[in-house]
C-alpha cells in the first residue's frame, strides 16, 4: 500500500513538473494568424498629414489627436488647421476648426464647431467649411463672415476657388465697403 501511495504521489508531481514545462517552454500559440477580416481602428495624437499632385502641394493638415475608422476610411480630428495652397504666388488660406474629418483618398476635408480662417489680410468665420480637391473649392456654410482693411461682408454660403483666389458669396449677402 506504501507503494502505490509514493507511486500515485510521484506520478502526481511529474504530471505537475510537465504542465508547468508545457506552459514556460511551449506558450500557447494564436491558432489564427490571418489578418483579413480585423476591423482596424487607430486613436493618433500629434497628426501631420499633405497631399500634393504634379508636385505641387495642394494642403498641409496638422491636428492634436485623431480617430481612423477604416471600414469608412476616414480619419475623425480634433482641433484641425489645414493650410491651403492655391493659386501660383497666391497667399495661403489657414483654416482651423475644433473638429474636422479627412477622406484623403477622396481628396476630400469638412470642418465644423466654427471655422476661422485666414489669408492676407482676410479673416473668415463659418459654421462649417467642405474642401472639393476635385474641384479646388472651399465651401463655407453657415453664416459665413468676411473681414478685410477696406470691407466687411455676410453671407449665407462663400465659396473660395483655391485656382483663382476668387471669392463667390450667396444668400443673404451683406457688403459694407470702407
Amino acid at each position: 500500500m506504501k507503494r502505490v501511495v509514493i507511486g500515485l504521489l510521484a506520478l502526481a508531481v511529474l504530471a505537475g513538473i510537465a504542465m508547468l514545462g508545457k506552459r514556460l517552454l511551449w506558450p500557447e500559440r494564436l491558432e489564427n494568424l490571418s489578418i483579413e477580416n480585423l476591423d482596424v481602428d487607430l486613436s493618433l495624437k500629434g497628426v501631420n498629414l499633405s497631399q500634393g499632385k504634379d508636385g505641387k502641394k495642394l494642403w498641409n493638415l496638422n491636428a492634436t489627436g485623431a480617430d481612423y475608422a477604416e471600414n469608412g476610411d476616414e480619419l475623425t480630428l480634433t482641433d484641425p488647421i489645414i493650410v491651403y495652397w492655391g493659386e501660383e504666388g497666391g497667399a495661403p488660406i489657414e483654416v482651423r476648426a475644433p473638429e474636422g474629418q479627412v477622406w484623403q483618398k477622396e481628396d476630400r476635408a469638412r470642418m465644423w464647431g466654427g471655422v476661422h480662417g485666414t489669408q492676407g489680410q482676410y479673416v473668415m468665420r463659418s459654421e462649417t467649411l467642405d474642401y472639393t480637391g476635385q474641384n479646388s473649392t472651399l465651401l463655407l456654410g453657415g453664416t459665413v463672415e468676411l473681414t478685410g482693411e477696406s470691407m466687411r461682408g455676410r453671407s449665407d454660403t462663400l465659396t473660395y476657388f483655391l485656382d483663382t483666389g476668387d471669392f463667390l458669396a450667396q444668400g443673404n449677402v451683406q457688403v459694407i465697403m470702407n
